[in-house]
Parts: structure tokens; C-alpha cells; sequence
């Protein structure tokens, strides 16, 4: 079997729909995907909260469906207003995104994204998964950075070492490290890309070898541009949508 693996949608539909299209390419040439791992930043930047849940509460009904918190999933499950969002550490483009995903979400959507947890904790076959979105000792605020020294991974495995995989959905880019104690993957971003000519990522993961394929999907960009000045949404947006920085 293969599991399905997902990281900061950041409230891009296109981006979803784009690795859900593909997911459904790869059944038909002969994967088994039954189960998604979905660790975090659901919703964020990007206007389009309400589709990504609806798309979401459809994925549930069909298949065996992981969801954690992110961060800019805590954000929203801990504002019991609008006004509660004015009050965080981000910028005012920021704000205004989150707001947006706040209202359109709705009470239902809202009450979703607060019944989810901060960890993910699974057994396949004889081996345990543990996922965060963060890092193991912060799963909100922490960050797991690619492309560091075995040393740094063996660090962050060791207090972890009955698990002999850890997901992590911080990391904007996909990897695969390993330690000595197990294995650490991050599917990369799959809405929010980290550096312009970068590609959305989402992974596939073997459950019998538990090893991960990187996917690389493409979306139209345009579509997400003409909806974020629709909105009325800032500027800033388009330009993390096209280069994933300011």
C-alpha cells in the first residue's frame, strides 16, 4: 500500500486538486493509495479556505485521512472572532489573508480546523510513524530544515527513536534523511512554494519499504492571481504565489 503525503496546501485549491488529479493518475498506473497524511497549514495565504475544506470532507468520506495543525491552522482554530487575528505576531498582509480564510471557512470549516491535532501517530505494520508539522519539541512554532549534516538529523531523532519514521511538514522543500534511529521525510510545500522556479511537491510513501517518491505538480497561477485581486486581498500574496517570497 502507499500513502498519500501533504504539506502547507496553504489554502491553494488549484495546487490540492492538481496533486489529487495526480494521485489518481498514479492509481491507475498501479498504486495502492488508500490513506492521506495531511501535516498542516491547511488553510493560510491563499483565498480559497472554504473549497480546500469542502474538497477535504469529501477525501474523508472516501478514504482513511490524517489532518494536523499548522500553523496558520492554530491561528484560526484559536480566534473566536476576526478582531482575535489582529492581535498576532505577523505581518498585515498576513492578517488580512487569515481573516479571509477565517469568514469563508464559516462556523463548520472553523470547527474543523479546531478538532485537529498536533500530532500524527500511526502503525504500519510492525512500524510506528509519528508526524508534526513543526518539530517534535515545537510542533507549531518549530521548523525542520533540509539539507543539513546526519548530525542534525540524528539530534532530532534521537528522543524520537520508537518511531521509525518521522513526517515533518515545516520543511518547504521534500526530502529523505537517515539516521540511525529512523527516518525523517518531509513531503516539501505543495501551495506554497519556497523560491521562484521551484515545483509543488507532495510525496507517495511505500508503507513496506517506507520510502518516499516526490511528486511534482503544476497548476495555473493566473487563476489564483485574478481571485486574490478579486478578493481585494494585498498585493504581497501575488508575489509569494509567483516566487514564495517578498
Amino acid at each position: 500500500m502507499h500513502i498519500a503525503l501533504m504539506a502547507n496546501i496553504n489554502g491553494n485549491f488549484p495546487a490540492f486538486a492538481a496533486a489529487l488529479s495526480k494521485i489518481e493518475e498514479l492509481k491507475e498506473e498501479g498504486y495502492r493509495i488508500e490513506k492521506f497524511y495531511i501535516l498542516g497549514n491547511v488553510v493560510g495565504i491563499f483565498p480559497y479556505a472554504r473549497e480546500i475544506f469542502d474538497t477535504l470532507d469529501d477525501l474523508i468520506k472516501k478514504n482513511d485521512v490524517r489532518v494536523i495543525r499548522g500553523r496558520y491552522d492554530q491561528i484560526i482554530a484559536e480566534a473566536e472572532s476576526k478582531r482575535d487575528i489582529d492581535t498576532i505576531g505577523e505581518p498585515e498582509y498576513v492578517k488580512r489573508a487569515l481573516k479571509h480564510a477565517w469568514e469563508s471557512l464559516d462556523h463548520d470549516g472553523r470547527e474543523f480546523i479546531r478538532g485537529l491535532p498536533i500530532y500524527l501517530v500511526d502503525k504500519i505494520g510492525g512500524n510506528e510513524i509519528f508526524g508534526v508539522y513543526g518539530s517534535p519539541l515545537d510542533p507549531i512554532g518549530g521548523e525542520v530544515l533540509p539539507e543539513q549534516p546526519q548530525s542534525y538529523y540524528e539530534a532530532l531523532m534521537r528522543p524520537m527513536r520508537r518511531y521509525e519514521l518521522l513526517l515533518i511538514g515545516s520543511s518547504k522543500l521534500p526530502f529523505e534523511a537517515f539516521t540511525r534511529y529512523g527516518k525523517v521525510i518531509s513531503p516539501g510545500s505543495l501551495g506554497l512554494v519556497p523560491t521562484n522556479g521551484q515545483n509543488s511537491t507532495f510525496a507517495i510513501l511505500n508503507t513496506e519499504k517506507l520510502d518516499a517518491k516526490f511528486i511534482e505538480v503544476g497548476y495555473e497561477r493566473k487563476i489564483i492571481e485574478e481571485k486574490i485581486k478579486r478578493e481585494g486581498l494585498p498585493r504581497e500574496l501575488v508575489k509569494l504565489l509567483y516566487h514564495g517570497r517578498l
